[in-house]
């Protein structure tokens, strides 16, 4: 059986075109790694190729190789960097950015095979495989009353949350998702496996959780978790051109809804909400929606009636339940095989700033010449002062926000069309979305520079919101790991801390 695999991965291989600079890599790849190998006329690869939230972060590399441990992994990495060549990692896939999660020629490390999850015999965490999805995460749980931050979205990876920070319903109750992780396994660019926490390098730990694609590959996560009963969840649907109130008075009072809320956060620490504004394409349809839930299993508390209360109401359902059951729902609001550019930006909570943010954003949406095409959604994610306090309990965390004093609000822009020829137009407007809405906020003294990496488009620099320390600690951790600059070099995927353009 190995004899035939490794015939058919030579096979595969051979199909690699000479002139492409991975070819002879790919050719070792195939010799070495037969049973994990995908190449050009694999079965398997157009598959592979195509697993991305995203057309837009769809690329052809030239071979695949699917690890099923960090051990493959490892001898993955020492292939290519004896190769020199370049390389991209996929979790999930859940990032719309060209060359995100996948890379054009190169090798594509796709690591959907390390998908395994176990409790610890203590119940004190959870252990969880990078190429897991948390949707999948949360059904292995979902009758263990077991709890543990992760992501809210049913396709999103777990290795892409534990690097860029993570946003879950647990954010004003537990923090950032990587404010639970007690341990990081990761592969170095050498291909030496090691592991990362508060008590074996320590550095590297604090640098993982945010730092983002700069120090190795991680293979798996160990998460906090706790007794966890159930959920309270809810879904409101409120239109923003139909109804009693007019457009201009709705977007007055989701802006009054959500700064009110987040102020509340920080007492109402169990309750979340995402609220997204969204202009559907053909015409059909303004709408404000909310996402909303209370991990004390508290129906519908006070904090939240701020959305369940919201004027031109078209529906609102409301359940006990599992996380599970709560972001299968979420994930009908991202759906997969659309195109999509993304783009995030970080304001103070405050009215007068988030109702100009809308503001700004109609003009961008209207001046596009086929608006009617496209979905244009633009989400909100709280972000109370109370968020930051966990932090310093295990280990502290690389996004530099352990001294911020104020309530914030995430800003992210969603937006997804179907026709390829539109995707310059997106591009464009994605730059002017951004462009406009910073404007607003600037001039409201209301601009933080913190951008949330995993929102933020490619022509964004999120590393450099951390502020300069934080920056500079990224800088030597990641010289200390890799001192060749294996992750600088040859992965250019994510975000890099040798080409963070910060100023001043």
């Amino acid at each position: 059986m190995k004899r035939l695999h490794v015939i058919l991965a030579l096979a595969s291989a051979s199909s690699v075109t000479t002139a492409t600079p991975a070819a002879e890599p790919c050719n070792t790849l195939a010799h070495e790694l037969p049973t994990l190998f995908h190449g050009p006329i694999s079965p398997e690869y157009d598959g592979l190729v195509q697993a991305r939230w995203s057309g837009t972060s769809v690329l052809k590399p030239a071979c695949i190789i699917t690890p099923a441990s960090a051990n493959d992994v490892s001898r993955t990495m020492q292939i290519i960097t004896r190769h020199r060549c370049r390389f991209a990692v996929k979790g999930g896939g859940h990032n719309a950015n060209p060359g995100a999660n996948s890379i054009a020629d190169g090798v594509s490390i796709d690591l959907r095979r390390m998908d395994s999850a176990n409790l610890a015999r203590d119940r004190s965490y959870v252990s969880l495989g990078a190429g897991l999805t948390w949707g999948r995460a949360y059904d292995m749980f979902n009758n263990s009353r077991v709890g543990f931050p992760g992501g809210v979205c049913e396709g999103v990876g777990v290795g892409g949350v534990s690097l860029g920070g993570g946003q879950s319903l647990f954010q004003a109750k537990k923090g950032w998702v990587v404010d639970n992780i007690v341990q990081y396994e990761l592969v170095l660019a050498s291909g030496k496996v090691v592991t990362a926490s508060p008590h074996r390098r320590a550095d590297l730990f604090k640098a993982l959780k945010g730092g983002n694609t700069n120090f190795g590959i991680v293979t798996r996560v160990n998460i906090a978790a706790f007794d966890f009963p159930g959920l309270w969840s809810g879904q409101v649907i409120a239109s923003l051109d139909h109804g009693p109130s007019n457009r201009s008075a709705m977007l007055d009072s989701v802006s009054h809804a959500m700064v009110d809320f987040v102020a509340d956060n920080n007492r109402d620490v169990d309750s979340e909400v995402q609220l997204a504004v969204s202009y559907l394409r053909n015409n059909s349809g303004q709408v404000a929606s909310a996402a909303i839930s209370n991990v004390a299993d508290v129906a519908n508390p006070p904090s939240l009636r701020r959305f369940t209360d919201l004027p031109n109401r078209v529906s609102f359902i409301g359940r006990h339940g599992k996380i599970a059951d709560f972001t299968h729902q979420l994930s009908q609001f991202q759906p997969i095989g659309f195109r999509q550019v993304t783009a995030g930006v970080t304001i103070t909570n405050d009215f007068d700033t988030l109702r100009r943010i809308w503001d700004a954003s109609d003009e961008v949406y209207n001046s596009l010449p086929q608006k009617d095409k496209i979905d244009w959604i633009v989400v909100l994610f709280p972000q109370p002062v109370v968020q930051q306090s966990y932090s310093k309990k295990r280990g502290g965390n690389s996004l530099g926000l352990s001294n911020n004093k104020d309530d914030q609000i995430v800003v992210w822009l969603a937006s997804r069309w179907s026709d390829p020829s539109l995707d310059g137009m997106m591009e464009q407007a994605r730059r002017d979305f951004i462009k406009a809405t910073v404007a607003v906020a600037k001039k409201n003294k209301k601009y933080s520079p913190f951008i949330y990496a995993n929102y933020a488009a490619p022509d964004q620099d999120p590393l450099c919101g951390y502020g300069a320390e934080s920056v500079a600690f990224l800088k030597r951790t990641a010289k200390k790991y890799d001192p060749n600059g294996v992750f600088q070099k040859l992965m250019p995927g994510g975000f890099k801390i040798s080409k963070a353009n910060c100023r001043g």
